[in-house]
């Protein structure tokens, strides 16, 4: 979609002028395994390394405990911080129909 020399990208928000492209990087193998499944899939910036994988309908599906301790190695929180911040930040955000899903490992 174009808006008065600016190119919108739907699934951004940042925008580019005319004829400046985003670069494109190739995606973590699991993301583009989910991608092929729903095109549509949107997924939680950052956590690549803990999906697990989709659920019936194409929905990304996350390991929680994993997303912790990404946070915990990326972002120098403690377990207690992690969860808040899972809890708060992503867990509970709702983006649309295929907002990813979060789940507790029992292993």
């Amino acid at each position: 979609m174009s808006l008065d020399g600016i190119v919108v990208n739907r699934y951004s928000k940042m925008c580019f002028p005319v004829g400046v492209e985003m670069k494109k990087e190739p995606l973590h193998p699991a993301r583009e395994i989910v991608s092929n499944v729903n095109s549509e899939a949107i997924f939680a910036d950052g956590f690549d390394d803990a999906i697990m994988g989709y659920d019936s309908n194409g929905i990304a599906v996350y390991d929680y405990n994993k997303c912790c301790h990404i946070l915990m190695d990326t972002s120098d929180m403690d377990e207690s911080e992690a969860n808040e911040y899972m809890q708060f930040n992503v867990v509970g955000a709702y983006v649309g129909d295929f907002t990813p899903i979060f789940i507790h490992r029992l292993d």
